[in-house]
């Protein structure tokens, strides 16, 4: 069954001011209100939108007064639980931590929702922030960029995932005041004078910080979690679109499904089973690497592209 799970919590309080569920206490709602999202991660220094939020169904008080989350913490969890054959609850979790950026109600005849925007990064030219990158001579690029973050964000933890050889032999210094900014100097700088690129980006209210030396274990999909055939979109680039998980980042390391499903003895081996069989074989093999991800989801939607997690990957 699809779950999600929605807290709001005022700044400097652990205690969440609102929270809807599909689960609430362990069991499945099946009253739980609607939601519908868009949230996609890249790397930061490169364009794009907010994530998106829209509940349905929410209350008069929530809509009336909805300025009041602005400003608040959001953590949505979300994925599958345990009910249909094919679903994998060890596959859901957090998908999206950030601040809420704009919180605005409306009311259209029968209809009351509660639209959020999210930015994980608290840093905008309005709202600017000191990210002070010192990165004197000798010094590891890790060590410089995790005092730098650990500034900026106290309270998020970072995944630091780059080559020990990023040294410099010089004092070098930038200020930013967002983590856009940064993260584009630092992408700049790496890929010109050490012939590849670093990359900032925050995914599930955590820093992730990597280069091309990033290997962490393969995740393996299995022909079950496709919905649809991956696709190649650009050189060397491909789109896969799967149940939606949370258990996948940017940098992750997929493999795709290994062997023949369409072995003798898995469907009738008459002629006419010939085009079924073949789409019980994925047309990609080997290994890919995650470069960019997309949580899209509406709830009550019946269509299983409704509820998915789209990614591109680039080949190993």
């Amino acid at each position: 069954m699809r779950y999600y799970n929605i807290t709001l919590t005022p700044t400097g309080s652990s205690v969440a001011a609102k929270q809807w569920s599909s689960y609430p206490r362990g069991v499945y709602d099946s009253g739980a209100l609607n939601i519908e999202f868009d949230m996609p991660v890249l790397p930061y220094g490169t364009p794009s939108g907010g994530q998106t939020l829209t509940i349905e169904g929410v209350s008069l008080q929530d809509v009336s007064q909805a300025t009041q989350f602005a400003g608040m913490y959001l953590i949505m969890k979300a994925g599958m639980k345990a009910g249909f054959p094919l679903a994998n609850p060890a596959q859901a979790g957090t998908i999206i931590a950030g601040k809420v950026f704009q919180a605005f109600g409306n009311w259209e005849g029968t209809e009351m929702t509660l639209d959020l925007v999210l930015l994980p990064s608290i840093y905008t030219p309005q709202n600017q922030g000191n990210l002070t990158l010192i990165w004197p001579k000798g010094e590891r690029l890790a060590d410089a960029l995790t005092h730098c973050l650990q500034v900026a964000y106290p309270d998020l933890p970072i995944s630091m995932n780059i080559s020990a050889d990023l040294v410099q032999n010089h004092d070098e210094f930038h200020a930013a005041t967002t983590l856009d900014d940064l993260a584009t100097y630092v992408g700049d700088y790496t890929e010109h004078n050490f012939n590849g690129r670093v990359e900032i980006t925050i995914q599930a209210g955590k820093i992730i910080v990597l280069d091309k030396t990033y290997s962490p274990a393969p995740v393996q999909l299995n022909f079950n979690d496709f919905v649809g055939q991956p696709t190649w979109i650009d050189v060397n680039t491909l789109q896969v679109k799967t149940v939606m998980r949370a258990d996948l980042q940017i940098g992750s390391i997929i493999t795709m499904p290994k062997g023949l499903q369409n072995a003798p003895g898995f469907v009738s081996t008459s002629a006419a089973s010939l085009p079924s069989s073949l789409k019980y074989k994925s047309t990609f093999q080997n290994n890919f690497v995650v470069s960019e991800l997309r949580q899209i989801g509406n709830f009550r939607s019946s269509d299983a592209a409704s509820w998915v997690t789209v990614f591109n990957c680039v080949t190993v």
